[in-house]
């Protein structure tokens, strides 16, 4: 662990001298901008939350090494809210302007925050590939521990200098979060270091190690960037106009054609399931009259959606996709997931047409708030983070597209409930819904005939990752129906309180 520790320090004091940092304290830049970086940092640092309770911590510590690695993830998980607090005294509300709308482009379409969405499913994947392995796991750990201490080594300055002229304390930036992080490390000490790693165990952590380092070098150069960009410049991000359908093409159900028997188990336990779900109370009060227009039904639930639909391009980009495709097997997942992930920017412009913005009022920060904090969101963020451990997980494409191919199927029953209510709204206002009803672009021509998205797996189950499958298809499909009960809880509270 000496070498894994060694490599930690050296990283460290290289990544200290990273240019963002010179930026902070440069005299060129208004002591009062010098934090306005906060932006650029929200998805990572909102989504940190989630990491600490569903990908670092072990949910059953067996031994002292997994019960202090919990320890810190307990602290860890409640900076957050120290964010938001500084974010609001920071004035960024005011500074950007910005509606829940324009957040959701920010976090989840914005060619800025790519890095961001990024490096959030990388480090889901160290945790993966650790293979919850305490002595490993503190590897990656350790860096990301590091990292964050030269972060607010340099923050805290900046955050005192600016205390003393505002009369405000910024707990997130400022001393009080360094000490927090400092008090943490020391709790580690004397633990791990003394520990022997055998040859596969210390490559692995040292491996997993530098490679958050890379990690938060790109986090680093993203801030470095925004600074340039809209700091220096004296601008702020504006969203991009939301894109339209290309046509009236309305995506069909997949149409599974198994080519063996283990297939045709896949294929029947899938339809079971789709039977199944098709029949959840949840779509019975969409169909059922009650006295609200097919605007208001959709009103009241769509925001609880967001991180499902927006979150869904990520997962299919970086998660489902193969970085280097071995075989034509991975380069049709590729394909069928590449497609996939164009998708959620339909999303937002049905958003805007079913005025959500006025329905929630919300400004950036409470935006943040709702997506990352608010308890009912918990559910859909932490399914989405299982997708993205099951898919780093899970590699071999016959496995994959099956995973796949539940996340698809999961939606013929809600587009199949939506869409009735999306058509009757276009047809009494002056809108488009291409989301809501289905319209996500044809294929290209020749690309879907015959392809994993024409529901033609590319290899072949055996008879291990048959269970695996049918598991996975059974996880998707639990997850949905868990989401949907939330749903109807949410829409017959009228929790969005539309009139």
């Amino acid at each position: 662990m000496r070498e894994v520790m060694d490599l930690r320090d050296a990283r460290q004091n290289a990544i200290a001298s990273h240019p963002f940092f010179g930026w902070l304290h440069a005299d060129h830049v208004p002591l009062e901008e010098r934090l306005t970086f906060a932006p650029m940092a929200a998805f990572f640092v909102m989504q940190f939350r989630d990491m600490n309770r569903w990908v670092l911590r072990f949910p059953e510590p067996r031994d002292e090494y997994e019960w202090i690695i919990d320890a810190g993830t307990w602290e860890d998980e409640k900076h957050s809210h120290l964010f938001l607090e500084d974010w609001r005294k920071l004035a960024l509300d005011q500074k950007l302007g910005w509606k829940a709308s324009d957040m959701l482009w920010w976090l989840f379409l914005s060619e800025d925050q790519e890095v961001f969405r990024r490096s959030g499913m990388e480090f889901i994947s160290l945790a993966v590939e650790d293979a919850d392995d305490a002595l490993v796991r503190f590897g990656h750990s350790e860096a990301g521990e590091a990292t964050g201490h030269v972060m607010l080594d340099n923050t805290s300055k900046v955050a005192t200098a600016l205390s003393e002229r505002t009369g405000l304390e910024y707990r997130y930036f400022g001393k009080y979060h360094l000490d927090l992080e400092s008090g943490h490390v020391a709790n580690t000490e004397g633990v791990f270091e003394e520990q022997i790693l055998d040859s596969r165990r210390r490559v692995s952590a040292m491996e997993l190690c530098g490679r958050m380092f890379d990690l938060f070098e790109r986090i680093f150069d993203g801030f470095m960037t925004y600074a340039h960009t809209y700091i220096d410049s004296g601008t702020v991000p504006r969203r991009s106009p939301s894109r339209r359908a290309t046509e009236e093409w309305t995506a069909p159900p997949l149409a599974i054609h198994p080519a063996d028997h283990r297939d045709v188990e896949m294929a029947r336990l899938i339809e079971e399931r789709k039977a199944r779900v098709a029949t959840h109370p949840f779509y019975g009060w969409l169909s059922k009259e009650s006295g609200l227009s097919p605007l208001q039904k959709l009103q009241r639930f769509i925001p609880m959606w967001m991180m499902d639909v927006l979150g869904y391009r990520d997962l299919n980009k970086y998660a489902m996709s193969y970085t280097d495709p071995e075989n034509a097997a991975q380069q049709a997942i590729n394909a069928w997931a590449s497609r996939l992930s164009t998708h959620s920017d339909l999303f937002l412009a049905d958003w805007d047409a079913l005025g959500l913005d006025t329905v929630l009022g919300f400004s950036a920060s409470e935006t943040l708030e709702f997506i990352f904090l608010d308890t009912d969101m918990d559910l859909h963020r932490e399914h989405m983070i299982e997708f993205a451990k099951l898919a780093h997980r899970h590699s071999d494409p016959a496995v994959r597209w099956w995973m796949m191919t539940a996340l698809e199927s999961t939606g013929e029953a809600f587009f199949a409930h939506t869409r009735p209510l999306a058509r009757v709204v276009e047809e009494t206002t002056n809108v488009r819904l291409d989301y809501l009803c289905g319209r996500h672009d044809a294929p290209q021509s020749g690309t879907s005939v015959g392809g994993v998205d024409d529901g033609v797996p590319p290899a072949s189950l055996n008879a291990v990752t048959l269970g695996v499958a049918q598991g996975l298809v059974n996880h998707v499909f639990d997850a949905m129906d868990s989401q949907l009960w939330r749903s109807l809880a949410v829409a017959r509270a009228n929790k969005f309180a539309v009139p």
